[in-house]
């Protein structure tokens, strides 16, 4: 097994629990649709797959007009990246654990299918933009995770080859994006996954973000 040269990381559910801000966003375009709200557990069931999926589920879940979907993701964006972060926190230990891995020398990268510019405004607002060498977000290329454009992208601004990465993700479409780029996998237990943890083929499951340093540091073994 190489020697682990770079972390990439997902956002959504991994590093920072953003359902709340996205729940009021997509709520409020509901709201302007004549629709009924969802709660916090919808939101959290629809999140993971783009704004634009999202966006889909709540309208369908709502018995909103599916043909006007471009328009009302537009809508949307505007509403969330107004207030991306108003309510959106780092999980416990997110920001001693980067740190940490920073002090040990390792860049660290967030691929997300967060648009880029809220991915960038949730990083500043939580001090957490200075961790990290390369951010990808879900425009950033035509590809989205689970494709596994975004991880090779971030793999080539870090100047790492995907044999000496891990990705830390929370849900299936992480894994997948990194099994297909050749890159090892680790899941946390909290967050948004759609699927039973066990399931998602992670190298390892980890149910904080503070086990990870230790984890590093002792060379990954399981």
């Amino acid at each position: 097994m190489s020697q682990l040269k770079a972390i990439i990381f997902d956002l959504d559910g991994t590093l920072v629990d953003s359902a709340r801000d996205l729940q009021d966003a997509t709520n409020a375009l509901l709201a302007e649709e004549g629709l009924r709200q969802i709660s916090l557990d919808e939101t959290k069931s629809m999140i993971g797959d783009g704004a634009a999926k999202l966006v889909e589920r709540a309208v369908s879940a709502t018995g909103g007009d599916m043909t006007r979907l471009p328009a009302l993701v537009a809508r949307f964006l505007e509403i969330y990246q107004a207030n991306a972060s108003r309510h959106t926190e780092a999980y416990p230990g997110v920001a001693d654990t980067l740190a940490g891995l920073r002090g040990l020398g390792l860049p660290l990268a967030v691929v997300t299918n967060k648009p880029h510019a809220a991915t960038m405004d949730i990083l500043e607002a939580l001090g957490l933009r200075g961790y990290f060498d390369a951010v990808i977000g879900g425009d950033t290329l035509p590809e989205r995770k689970p494709h596994p454009a975004p991880v090779l992208m971030a793999l080539g601004q870090l100047g790492v080859a995907p044999e000496a990465a891990l990705m830390v993700g929370d849900n299936y479409h992480d894994v997948q994006a990194a099994r297909a780029a050749g890159v090892r996998a680790f899941a946390v237990t909290y967050g948004y996954s759609h699927k039973p943890h066990a399931e998602l083929g992670a190298d390892r499951l980890i149910a904080t973000m503070a086990e990870l340093l230790p984890v590093v540091e002792g060379g990954l073994a399981a």
